[in-house]
């Protein structure tokens, strides 16, 4: 499917409205939330799955800007991505350290590679929306080809936040390369969620594009553009946390056709 651009007409004021739109959209949320009780947890021991929540902890695409609300949380997903015919599977555990540091766990499934492909990262907090006005940290993660494999990729995340009374957005900028340089790529990820009590409605984004040419196995197999993303819902209650994502998936292989389709997944996650 091919979208073509015009220069000129009426099509040109769409975006434009379309922006004004949800501006519009954004601060009627926030007036009409000023004038309702929010639920804020008594404390992180009665109501952690909500803290973690707020954060974006548990958001399928975005990576959280905020790190040690809750001393560890966890999570699995699961789900089915018609693009690629296969499964999504996820799963990580992150852990409070010390002061601004943190480690994470993760599994993900690569339905390029057929596998699951664990991977470890460091987290650091570098800004605090109560002092700095956002929230700011980066993660470094190292995510091997298999549990196997001591092959993999580096990949760098810079992600900030920023939080509203009841709004929250939060983006990521990652690139990752394998060591030998045959793989480069870079990720966007974008989120807004509205949260009432103890229920977060949002949407959840990640694109991510091939930087320079795919060398060796890469360049047939590893997708020069994929998208995912969509509508994005949790519920929170005490420890518990379960949560939901559905809508369009796309991807497009070097030399190959756009394959565009729809994925759905739905996950539980936990804090303490």
């Amino acid at each position: 499917m091919t979208i073509r651009w015009r220069r000129r007409g009426t099509v040109g004021i769409a975006p434009a409205i379309c922006l004004s739109t949800c501006l519009s959209i954004l601060g009627a949320s926030e007036r009409s939330a000023r004038a309702q009780d929010v639920v804020e947890p008594a404390s992180r021991s009665e109501e952690p799955a909500l803290t973690a929540s707020s954060d974006g902890a548990f958001l399928p695409q975005t990576l959280s800007a905020r790190v040690g609300s809750v001393p560890v949380f966890a999570y699995g997903s699961g789900g089915y991505d018609s693009t690629r015919r296969g499964p999504l599977v996820d799963s990580a555990v992150e852990a409070h350290l010390w002061g601004p540091f943190a480690l994470r766990f993760q599994t993900t499934y690569s339905t390029d590679t057929a596998r699951m492909r664990p991977a470890v990262a460091g987290r650091v907090q570098l800004l605090r929306q109560e002092r700095h006005g956002i929230d700011g940290a980066v993660t470094v993660f190292f995510k091997t080809e298999g549990f196997t494999e001591a092959e993999g990729e580096i990949e760098t995340f810079a992600s900030i936040a920023h939080r509203f009374r009841r709004i929250t957005l939060i983006g990521d900028l990652v690139y990752g390369q394998d060591p030998e340089g045959n793989e480069r790529d870079g990720e966007i990820h974008a989120a807004a969620f509205h949260q009432r009590g103890r229920v977060m409605v949002g949407l959840d984004s990640r694109v991510r594009f091939a930087i320079g040419t795919q060398r060796g196995h890469a360049a047939t197999t590893e997708p020069v553009f994929d998208f995912m993303g969509g509508p994005v819902a949790t519920v929170a209650t005490g420890p518990v946390a379960i949560f939901a994502q559905a809508g369009p998936s796309a991807f497009e292989l070097a030399n190959g056709p756009s394959h565009l389709g729809v994925a759905a997944l739905a996950g539980l996650g936990g804090a303490y």
